[in-house]
């Protein structure tokens, strides 16, 4: 059994010693409690939890670089006015994270990234320039939406170079490396696919409906070198409307179920979840409740690797604060929990201005299928005010997708032996040398968009 296959057991909980060193920050002596107690032996669940966890406090304290002197200077580097107060009074509002670490406050590694994509004043005071862009980013928005409206149906085509490298620090020459990239699938709205051209010989490259697709690498290098994959596809989005006074009274029973660690009906989601739907019956206008709630509730905020996070749903949730997977997850848990197909979808949002990773959910409700909700785009426009924009997120997409992962959890193949940088999704890439898995900051990656164009 790999550490991927033991996820599962980070639902296990933790002796209260090694407990209460994690939560006080102690992670140097919690690490020590970790090797005695799996020294001593102990059951099969608690073991794979002791030894994820040892992973985590090894790696979390990378996530939070800064002390408040150092992230104080970050910001007045491009906003030399800033205050102490202002700080506080974010850090008061949980719009700053920080842990401690041996008794240090420690911010996380991208605060500030939070506070520019959600606090318009504060981006507008680091740079201009960026009020300008998120301005021309919704009107493309909504400009696409109302194309949408209008034609019923928009269609692109996209051609990307992704790629991934290893940071020098990190990189042994002559030993074995696998790399996995992921690719687009032959899945709603990508169709027409085709692997263009590789950086190296692929070693294998998954079916087009694979879960989690990608095309993978085994090299042994003597110098360092970055592995990409070029490909192009079609992306079609048709425009749905969704009558709740067309739902079927039979409604399907797959895709429902738990899925631990993360996809976990707690006591608290279970009631939220009931506070949400009240005594709406309708499945179309429960999960229309359970969007509404997200888009206008949740924060946007980026966030450590999903590795860190435990119940990420529940995380989300209580914190009312996560990036596109977390919201994600928090719809796809609280839908099957009320009974309603849910599911993961993940890989680009690609136009021809930006290009990056992104995860969304989709929802299934009899007559009409498997219905999408972009719970991240649903909460920026309604922090931009734009209703109609809000709207549209529930039950459709913009065309500017590319999806390469249909499951949350999928396992990659060929199977990677050493913890995956995210066991969860794959949007970038993973890496591996000798069988031991690189950390998300090991390693750089970069998606670049080759030609996008409309079909007529």
């Amino acid at each position: 059994m790999t550490l991927n296959d033991k996820i599962k057991y980070l639902s296990t909980p933790l002796p209260e010693d090694i407990q209460s060193c994690i939560q006080s920050g102690f992670f140097d002596q919690a690490i020590s409690l970790i090797d005695s107690r799996l020294a001593s032996g102990c059951p099969e669940a608690l073991q794979g939890r002791l030894e994820l966890e040892k992973i985590r406090l090894i790696h979390l304290p990378e996530d939070f670089p800064y002390s408040y002197p150092q992230a104080l200077a970050l910001i007045r580097d491009t906003i030399p006015s800033f205050t102490e107060e202002e700080f506080r009074t974010l850090e008061m509002a949980g719009r700053i994270d920080f842990i401690f670490v041996n008794g240090e406050k420690r911010y996380f590694r991208r605060f500030f990234e939070t506070l520019i994509a959600t606090h318009p004043d504060i981006a507008a005071r680091s740079n201009p320039a960026l009020a300008a862009e998120s301005a021309r980013t919704a009107e493309f928005r909504r400009e696409t939406i109302r194309q949408l409206k209008e034609k019923g149906i928009l269609q692109y085509h996209i051609h990307i170079q992704a790629g991934l490298e290893v940071k020098d620090g990190y990189f042994r020459p002559g030993r074995e490396m696998v790399v996995h990239l992921p690719v687009p699938k032959e899945e709603y709205p990508s169709s027409n696919v085709r692997i263009l051209r590789t950086s190296h010989i692929p070693s294998s490259l998954e079916p087009v409906h694979a879960p989690a697709r990608t095309v993978s690498f085994r090299e042994k290098l003597m110098e360092n070198e970055g592995f990409w994959v070029e490909y192009e596809y079609d992306s079609t989005i048709r425009y749905q409307q969704s009558d709740p006074a067309l739902v079927s009274s039979e409604q399907p029973d797959f895709e429902i179920q738990e899925l631990l660690p993360h996809i976990q009906f707690t006591p608290f989601l279970r009631s939220l979840a009931a506070d949400i739907i009240g005594e709406e019956t309708n499945p179309l206008e429960k999960a229309r409740r359970i969007y509404d709630y997200i888009t206008t509730t949740i924060k946007y905020s980026y966030m450590k690797e999903y590795f860190m996070l435990q119940c990420i749903p529940e995380y989300c949730a209580v914190n009312r604060k996560g990036d596109c997977g977390v919201q994600a997850l928090l719809f796809i848990t609280l839908c099957r929990i009320a009974g309603i197909p849910a599911r993961w979808q993940s890989g680009l949002s690609a136009t021809p201005d930006s290009i990056g990773p992104h995860d969304w959910a989709q929802f299934y409700i009899a007559p009409f299928g498997w219905l999408h909700a972009d719970l991240s785009f649903g909460g920026s426009a309604f922090r931009a005010g734009d209703e109609e924009r809000r709207r549209f997120y529930f039950c459709n997409l913009d065309p500017f997708r590319m999806v390469a992962n249909t499951e949350f959890q999928a396992p990659l193949s060929p199977v990677k032996q050493g913890l995956r940088a995210d066991p969860y999704d794959n949007q970038v890439g993973e890496c591996e040398i000798d069988g031991i898995g690189l950390y998300g900051t090991q390693f750089d990656y970069y998606h670049k968009m080759i030609d996008i164009h409309p079909i007529p």
